[in-house]
């Protein structure tokens, strides 16, 4: 094998890994567990297979100029949705990583949730500033610093999973929809996943795509083992994990909208806006609920709008946007009720609304035709 070979295999596999990096979130690392406990073990396969699926396939649905396309058609909404990411990552380090500072006074609790917040925008502003070489080349490190997690569970404790939650099996068929839908289009929104594939080192044959969706089953994998332990997010090695991924997730995400084909007053309002919401809601709202309803811009908002990007082939028109918010704005209190109180049989109109809304618009080739004619 070539030197220019080695280098080649070397910058996929770290590419790959950041890339599992950006991806695995605070929604890799707890959304199993709260599935697991309304489903039992086949809600995580539930949420594995589309989750593994759509990060693995993004790369080699587009070509690097089709990746180049979307980024500057849809630039403010990718911002949104690297802005929203950032806030969840640091809602859950507040409420998560916050109350893991032991002997803390009750009338503390603010205070440390607000310091593991601060801290973790902090460190990840200040890696955001680096060349994206290089942050990409740390990102893709911390995966396999993440991987060593498994050398620290306790697995002479471990449980075996059940295979029934707090919901039927029936119920999990109800929201099944809106995983798949999600998980399968929420990535096209990532411009870390637009990143990846823009700089892939082979643009031909995206196998760092591969490696991604190999790295990101691998901290499926993690994230299910430590749910199996009594011990849970408490085991500091999991801790460790958390924090890091929560602070290269950020860093990942800050990065992309600093060069982000949008004005520099939307770029800071973004990064600004994005750690007061993050905060405030842990501060206000620290509940599971909110943590739903933060994975619900993931199963609704995000992937519709990303549905009415594919349908048209470029910008939404005004008209298309209108058509596509009245479709959400009716969807969410049935997507709030599957999740929040239990799924209903109208569940997967959360789904079969916006794809309707969708379809009511006409693509852009369409439209030029009937122009010209």
């Amino acid at each position: 094998m070539t030197s220019a070979r080695v280098r080649t295999s070397v910058a996929t596999v770290l590419s790959g890994a950041a890339l599992a990096t950006s991806w695995t979130w605070c929604i890799g690392m707890y959304a199993p567990f709260v599935l697991y406990g309304m489903f039992g073990w086949p809600g995580i396969v539930a949420f594995a297979i589309p989750n593994i699926l759509g990060c693995a396939l993004f790369g080699f649905l587009r070509s690097r100029e089709r990746s180049l396309q979307e980024a500057r058609d849809h630039a403010h909404a990718m911002v949104l949705f690297s802005a929203a990411t950032i806030a969840y990552q640091l809602f859950f380090a507040a409420s998560q990583m916050g109350p893991f500072i032991e002997e803390v006074p009750r009338e503390g609790a603010g205070a440390m949730r607000s310091l593991a917040a601060g801290g973790v925008f902090a460190v990840a502003l200040a890696l955001a500033c680096l060349p994206r070489r290089v942050l990409w080349l740390i990102a893709g490190l911390g995966f396999f610093a993440s991987l060593t997690t498994f050398a620290f569970l306790p697995w002479g404790t471990m449980n075996s999973l059940h295979s029934s939650g707090e919901w039927t099996r029936e119920q999990l068929w109800l929201v099944l929809p809106t995983i798949v839908f999600g998980f399968m289009l929420s990535p096209n929104l990532d411009l870390t996943f637009h990143r990846g594939r823009q700089d892939s080192p082979n643009p031909r044959f995206p196998a760092n795509f591969i490696v991604f969706g190999l790295g990101f089953a691998s901290m499926l994998v993690l994230t299910t083992s430590y749910i199996a332990s009594p011990q849970g997010l408490t085991i500091p090695a999991v801790r460790a994990h958390i924090a890091l991924q929560l602070v290269l997730t950020c860093a990942l995400h800050l990065s992309e909208i600093r060069t982000a084909l949008v004005g520099t007053s939307v770029r800071v309002l973004s990064g600004l806006g994005a750690a007061i919401i993050g905060l405030v809601a842990a501060l206000l709202w620290d509940s599971r609920d909110t943590y739903l309803a933060f994975l619900g811009l993931y199963g609704l908002l995000f992937p519709a709008y990303a549905a009415l990007a594919l349908r048209l082939g470029g910008r939404p028109t005004r008209a298309s946007m209108l058509v596509l918010l009245v479709s959400i704005g009716v969807s969410s209190p049935i997507l709030w009720i599957t999740f929040i109180d239990g799924p209903i049989l109208l569940a997967p109109l959360a789904v079969i609304l916006p794809l309707l809304a969708v379809m009511l618009c006409r693509p852009r080739s369409a439209m030029k035709l009937t122009k010209q004619a």
